[in-house]
């Protein structure tokens, strides 16, 4: 029990990064439904009388959200720790070493599921629904989506192409939009999660327990599938593409496309249901995808190293034509957002002013995480988690902001001026960096390291 409880601490406070983030969390979980359950009720963005400002309301709602998402992420170690416990010869010898593991795995994600399911009731607390099935439907569903949530945070981790941020986009759908659809709805039968979820950790269990008993053949057929996708393949585009990784943009474009629809479908209904003063979650949803589509710019140091090798450039012209190399590589994937965002606009008949202002947030989106990447040049400290996670509320909470129909348009315009200035100020912050580039101190990364 003692070594199941200490895994499950090491999954939340592995690093002082998880640490610090994981205690945010749970400073946010707790201050903001302590304000959801003794403040008054906030009834100022449906047009009801308040005693707060919009974005004070706003701040309040979405504080025990970002306190559940800083939870989450907290325990992201656990994918990774896991597999390589899991490879690992202790696991072996040790008295029920595979057990365990398998235990403190599954305690983990209940973990988060609890207080994702705690959090949730808290929003239906004053409504006159009944409690228990709200917290029964929250839990299961997060208990389902916080499992794909992992699945998909190891393989992203693992990712050295954009198909890795494709699969990435896929799990965003599950791990965004149907706890959305399935919570607000009591009345749908649960049944099939609960059976879906068994399920999935019946044959995950099974097949991680009698892993031991077929390593030989196990390890035949890995070896097998490695020799077929292993390494890097040259089919269009230059040698600069090729090197770094941004070849083939149309498959993470496209690929967009799928989860895009998917989401339109649920949050099709999910909209009949919300009040015409409500915010849309249609924008919050894109500029997720928009952020994802500039994550593998974090990449870059480390993959131009065979570039630096190759070519006579001084670190600032490397820097350009990287910086090219990836905006001509995100400029498809943002080309189809735009596209999806007027096409699907339309179809809900959604506010001009929202489809124009969300363009702006799309594109701003892409740029200061492409830059956030760009300024990857070391391993990730303090200070560029930071900027990472305040870059991301603060994308969230505007995409809210400027999909309430009773946003002012002068706060928007000033919202989205300030995420210019931020994203020229990383692109600032990266050329620096990149001037004094040392390939020595860039992350160690295994599939990073076998990309060049």
């Amino acid at each position: 029990m003692k070594a199941v409880l200490r895994l499950v601490v090491i999954y939340f406070t592995g690093t002082p990064l998880l640490r610090g983030i994981t205690w945010l969390g749970v400073i946010g979980v707790v201050g903001g439904c302590a304000a959801l359950l003794y403040l008054p009720p906030l009834l100022g963005s449906q047009g009801g009388p308040s005693r707060f400002a919009l974005w004070q309301e706003t701040l309040l709602t979405l504080l025990p959200v970002a306190g559940l998402l800083c939870v989450v992420f907290g325990a992201s170690l656990l994918p990774a720790l896991f597999a390589r416990l899991a490879s690992s010869h202790y696991v072996y010898v040790l008295p029920y070493g595979r057990v365990k593991l398998l235990v403190s795995a599954f305690a983990t994600l209940a973990l988060v599921a609890l207080v994702a399911a705690l959090t949730i009731t808290v929003y239906y607390y004053r409504s006159p629904l009944s409690l228990e099935p709200v917290f029964e439907r929250a839990f299961v569903v997060s208990l389902l989506t916080a499992s794909l949530l992992y699945v998909v945070l190891w393989v992203t981790g693992r990712s050295n192409s954009a198909m890795g941020l494709l699969v990435g986009s896929l799990a965003a759908i599950a791990t965004l939009v149907l706890p959305i659809r399935f919570i607000a709805w009591p009345s749908r039968p649960l049944a099939m999660y609960w059976v879906a979820y068994a399920l999935l950790w019946s044959v995950f269990a099974a097949g991680f327990l009698l892993a031991p008993r077929y390593k030989r053949a196990l390890g035949g057929l890995k070896r097998t599938l490695l020799s077929r996708s292993a390494g890097a393949t040259y089919d269009g585009g230059g040698e600069i593409d090729f090197l770094i990784g941004t070849t083939r943009p149309w498959a993470l474009a496209l690929g967009q496309v799928i989860p895009v629809l998917i989401a339109t479908y649920f949050l099709n209904g999910f909209r009949r249901e919300m009040a015409p003063s409500a915010p849309s979650p249609w924008l919050f949803f894109l500029t997720i995808l928009s952020i994802l589509s500039g994550a593998v710019a974090s990449l870059a140091a480390t993959r131009s190293r065979g570039l630096w090798l190759r070519a006579h450039w001084t670190r600032a012209e490397l820097f350009r034509r990287v910086e090219d190399a990836f905006w001509r590589h995100n400029s498809y994937a943002l080309g189809v957002l735009l596209v999806m965002l007027v096409v699907v606009g339309t179809y809900f008949s959604l506010p001009t002013g929202m489809l124009a202002f969300g363009m702006g947030l799309l594109m701003l989106g892409t740029a200061l995480s492409t830059y956030l990447g760009l300024m990857i040049t070391t391993r990730i400290g303090w200070i560029d988690a930071a900027l990472a996670v305040a870059t991301m509320l603060a994308l969230m909470l505007i995409a809210v902001y400027v999909s309430a129909p009773s946003t002012p348009v002068a706060e928007i315009v000033a919202a989205e001026a300030l995420l210019t200035a931020a994203a020229l100020i990383f692109r600032h912050v990266a050329r620096r960096r990149w001037a004094s580039l040392d390939w020595m101190l860039c992350r160690a990364d295994s599939s990073v390291r076998a990309s060049t």
